[in-house]
């Protein structure tokens, strides 16, 4: 009976000692905000859509749509 309280109280130290270990989740200082809006676009992105034209607010909106539309259910082919 001892030895069945020895081993819960062991464990029951090691759970608590175990939530002490976690790490801070903050942003480090390497978080950088955008201040320029998306569709202003970066000037070295070398991930830019074709038919985009950076600055182009009607331009981006239709990128996004078209994005959008490839990745609905409904108008894929089946």
């Amino acid at each position: 009976m001892i030895r069945i309280r020895v081993v819960a109280l062991v464990s029951l130290c090691g759970v608590l000692l175990a939530a002490c270990g976690e790490k801070p989740q903050t942003i480090g200082p390497s978080h950088r905000k955008a201040d320029a809006q998306a569709f202003q676009g970066a000037p070295d992105d070398p991930f830019v859509a074709k038919g985009w034209t950076a600055g182009d607010r009607t331009s981006w909106n239709n990128q996004i749509r078209q994005r959008n539309q490839l990745q609905n259910e409904y108008n894929r082919v089946q």
